[in-house]
């Protein structure tokens, strides 16, 4: 087994092909980051990759190029490359060759500033992140939510486990079994199928039964997590980590992330130059806008970076944006700076970073 091991806020990410066939299928400069909901392609140095929607439309060519080849670079091969499983190569308008998936060109992002990083998965509903998904049951999904990766059943309602293993006649009165399929057989030593005393043929993953949970009433509801101190979403993925600075504070926009002291956290969206010009200039960012700090030596972690300032400290970046906070916010919870700066015509201005912000989707 080949790994190669990159550490990232003394975490360390595991390239690895689970064996032989796994390693002959990939580029020699090519990776894959196991994650707990599928397999993340990555470049020999660990970044994601991505492909472009746009490139469907010319099949074998890559479209993106000048300025858009800058924000997302190609990812180039060596001259004797040679074509591998579903990894064939393209050639660029310069002649020179780029890997391509499935037919698609692949991609780094240039907000992507360290391994582990997926900012680019956020910046347009053009770009894919090159993700493979674990196989599910048919009548189970996995859905992109703010724990993480979860299970969800045929109607996208949120899975769940009893950790205690014990769910008798009460507990059956607001937990539902995940019912399999009369047809359906075990997917692999993972997915099982148990045949209960009512009956019922129910699902279980990893040894413990799955339920659905009668007070989710729509999709993307966990209102079971931690019920009676037992009761989990099945996660098979975690979301991005955050700094351990950072909290969730309550806010009528619903979870935002703040700092220590629960102040809101906000970040710029779309066009800075053209705020700066028409409703809110150097003069007015100073007197409203106090970018955050971060510590000496401070380290990115997943979508968190840092920038340098022209004071020679370090501001943080979450998905490639400057932190700021608002001075008007006086109290935990205030969020007086949320679509400041917007004005009538502009698009974007200040927003505050929400919780939500943690989902990742790539099932696209």
């Amino acid at each position: 087994m080949n790994i190669v091991k990159l550490t990232v806020i003394g975490a360390s990410l595991l390239f690895s092909q689970t064996n032989a066939m796994a390693q002959q299928s990939l580029p020699s400069d090519v990776g894959v980051h196991e994650l707990g909901a599928g397999r993340l392609f990555v470049n020999d140095d660990g970044f994601t990759l991505y492909t472009f929607e746009q490139d469907k439309h010319q099949p074998g060519t890559s479209v993106c190029i000048d300025e858009c080849a800058v924000a997302w670079p190609p990812v180039l091969a060596s001259d004797n490359a040679i074509p591998v499983g579903k990894w064939t190569l393209i050639k660029r308008q310069d002649d020179t060759p780029q890997w391509a998936y499935n037919g698609q060109p692949v991609y780094t992002h240039i907000k992507d500033t360290h391994p582990g990083a997926i900012v680019g998965e956020k910046a347009s509903v053009s770009w894919d992140v090159l993700y493979e998904l674990v196989e599910t049951p048919p009548d189970i999904s996995i859905q992109a939510s703010v724990l993480g990766q979860i299970l969800t059943n045929s109607t996208r309602m949120t899975i769940y486990k009893e950790t205690s293993g014990a769910c008798d006649d009460a507990c059956m009165k607001r937990w539902q079994p995940v019912e399999a399929p009369w047809m359906a057989s075990p997917l692999s030593d993972e997915w099982a199928i148990i045949s209960r005393d009512d009956g019922l043929t129910q699902w279980s993953y990893q040894g413990q039964p799955l339920y659905t949970f009668k007070d989710d009433f729509r999709s993307g509801e966990s209102n079971g997590q931690d019920a009676e101190g037992t009761w989990k979403v099945v996660v098979l993925q975690d979301a991005p980590q955050i700094p351990s600075w950072v909290k969730f504070q309550e806010t009528d926009l619903g979870e935002v992330m703040a700092n220590e002291d629960g102040m809101t956290l906000y970040y710029m969206l779309w066009d800075e130059e053209r705020i700066k010009r028409e409703t809110c200039g150097e003069e007015c960012i100073r007197d409203n806008w106090d970018p955050v700090i971060a510590p000496e030596g401070a380290q990115p972690i997943a979508n968190w970076s840092t920038a340098e300032l022209k004071n020679g400290s370090r501001q943080w970046l979450y998905m490639g944006l400057p932190v700021v906070t608002f001075r008007s916010d006086k109290m935990p919870g205030d969020t007086y700076g949320d679509k400041f700066g917007t004005g009538s015509q502009i698009r974007g201005g200040w927003a505050a970073i929400l919780k939500e912000s943690l989902i990742q989707d790539f099932s696209s």
